[in-house]
């Protein structure tokens, strides 16, 4: 993670940070609905904001609950990241929340569990002073995450990540490929490094042990947006960030981002991982 940058932001103001810590607590109570479809099943979480708090293939956690998802912004002002499980800045505070199932509104209620063919949740937040408005759509073994961030006053955000996903640390390789149709790949160490890349197009993960890969694609951005993507190499997670650089100085009232990516997983075999990915990417993109 991008930590230097928002911690020098965060010197500034550390006289709020009593405020932000009692802010911290102020969480809904624990509640947990399971959704499974095509293969893939995750889990909403009410303590995080109903963001993704697991994702599974065939029972084995691709994403496990080892990191936050959703979306992160550090407001230096609030005191830091705010988003998900992220607390330092404030909680983030669901304004509405509706889920749907096989077109059919659900109870996002604790213990629920639903199997079907489509499921779409719908959530409406706040991040400090940007409002966040998600939809998440799981359907036949992929899932579209689109994020949209609106700055409800002007705000100074220092880091904006609209998405992220911590892939299992049980994977040993990635690659990815770039808007020019160039492959670049890799192995992770555990050793903590981060590079951001600007043209990935998508990028892919491999478990040689459970022989299964998770793939992201970007849907088209925005015009005039700055998209990276990179993954934090942390030896608890291989975390892949989704980054939209933010405008100098501060956000103004209206100003918006936002993401629009697509992830599902695949069974391949080791030694042809890589050649199963390209085909399942160019075949991912939902409607």
């Amino acid at each position: 993670m991008n930590t230097r940058a928002c911690l020098r932001s965060v010197i500034i103001a550390l006289a709020l940070a009593a405020a932000a810590a009692a802010w911290s607590d102020d969480r809904p109570e624990r509640a947990t609905v399971t959704i499974n479809c095509g293969g893939l099943s995750v889990e909403l979480q009410a303590a995080y904001a109903w963001n993704l708090q697991r994702l599974s293939w065939q029972g084995v956690d691709v994403c496990p609950p080892t990191g936050a998802f959703g979306a992160l912004l550090c407001v230096p002002a609030a005191g830091g990241w705010v988003g998900g499980m992220h607390t330092a800045g404030g909680v983030e505070q669901v304004v509405s929340a509706t889920l749907t199932v096989d077109g059919e509104v659900a109870d996002l209620v604790d213990g629920a569990v639903y199997s079907c063919e489509r499921a779409e949740l719908t959530k409406v937040s706040m991040l400090d002073h940007v409002r966040l408005e998600a939809q998440l759509v799981l359907e036949e073994g992929w899932l579209a995450q689109r994020q949209v961030l609106t700055a409800a006053e002007d705000v100074v955000v220092s880091v904006i990540y609209p998405v992220m996903f911590p892939v299992s640390a049980e994977t040993t390789q990635w690659m990815a490929v770039t808007t020019s149709g160039e492959e670049l790949s890799g192995e992770f160490t555990g050793e903590g490094g981060l590079e951001w890349h600007e043209d990935w197009l998508w990028t892919a993960a491999f478990i040689p042990a459970q022989r299964i890969g998770f793939l992201l694609r970007h849907l088209p951005v925005p015009e005039g947006e700055q998209v990276l993507t990179g993954y934090w190499d942390h030896e608890r997670y291989h975390k892949l960030y989704v980054k939209v650089e933010p405008p100098d100085g501060p956000w103004r009232e209206g100003d918006r981002v936002e993401a629009t990516v697509a992830v599902t997983c695949f069974q391949a075999a080791p030694a042809t991982w890589q050649e199963t990915a390209r085909k399942v990417a160019a075949g991912l993109v939902p409607p």
